[in-house]
């Protein structure tokens, strides 16, 4: 089979198909692209078979390919945890812009060496801290996660970029585990109302753990939670990122220290 009969003959959309040759063949898709004769091995048409029948199931394409790029991160991603979005990739950028707002000559006073405290609660397969992790090199990294199988996912995940010393994994609920003032606390928790999962695609509905992404009967079951407990746990002049749907809700909880996406 030639990559040009895999493309044709797949029932799937052609650009995931070229991203599963490319990640196959370990090519780029412009490789993919421009050798349209290459030829693949019997290795490569059971593997090509094998997504074929996966993804027409529905199984989401990282799940298949066991990775997502997140934040220019490559994150190990299976059915342990959800699957990082690439929205998701703002709040990280808001923090390091908010970071990295303080002028340099000024920053280390602000912000001493591995004194500047960041928390990611829920922290799923642990995309946002790694990812602030490897921006922030002078921040400690709090990682929180509830699930014990995304928390191994997460440790794994740390683990393979070499983040073990500076991003501190914790296994516990919300800020539950937390006893030192910190300075950001960054949140994508569940915020999808219970009555709309049902109606989500099935890549999400038949695969991804519903724990992470069901908020309860309005969507804010997590975030109050979070939002009781903010007071006693960020400092003075923190700030708490997040990301959820619905603003208007979440006036009545919070002060002007938040940063809307």
């Amino acid at each position: 089979m030639l990559i040009e009969q895999a493309l044709a003959n797949s029932s799937i959309d052609q650009t995931e198909t070229e991203i599963f040759l490319s990640h196959l063949l370990g090519k780029d898709r412009s490789f993919i692209r421009a050798f349209p004769e290459y030829r693949l091995s019997k290795e490569h048409i059971a593997k090509y078979k094998n997504f074929i029948s996966r993804r027409s199931r529905h199984e989401p394409l990282s799940y298949i390919l066991g990775y997502k790029e997140f934040c220019g991160n490559n994150i190990k991603v299976d059915a342990r945890a959800m699957i990082p979005r690439p929205e998701t990739e703002e709040i990280v950028t808001n923090v390091i812009s908010h970071v990295y707002a303080v002028p340099n000559r000024n920053r280390k006073n602000h912000w001493p060496y591995d004194q500047l405290k960041i928390v990611d609660v829920g922290t799923g397969s642990g995309n946002i801290a790694i990812s602030l992790a490897a921006a922030i090199p002078f921040a400690k990294i709090f990682a929180i996660e509830k699930d014990p199988r995304a928390y191994d996912l997460a440790r794994e995940n740390i683990s393979d970029h070499g983040l073990s010393r500076r991003v501190e994994l914790i296994r516990g609920n919300l800020l539950d585990p937390i006893d030192t003032p910190i300075d950001i606390v960054v949140a994508n928790l569940p915020y999808i109302p219970t009555s709309r999962f049902a109606s989500l695609a099935p890549e999400v509905t038949k695969w991804e753990p519903q724990a992470a992404l069901d908020g309860g009967k309005d969507g804010l079951e997590l975030y109050r939670q979070l939002f009781d407990q903010i007071p006693k746990k960020i400092k003075q002049n923190g700030y708490l990122f997040y990301e959820v749907d619905g603003k208007v809700l979440f006036k009545q909880y919070i002060s002007d220290k938040v940063v809307w996406l």
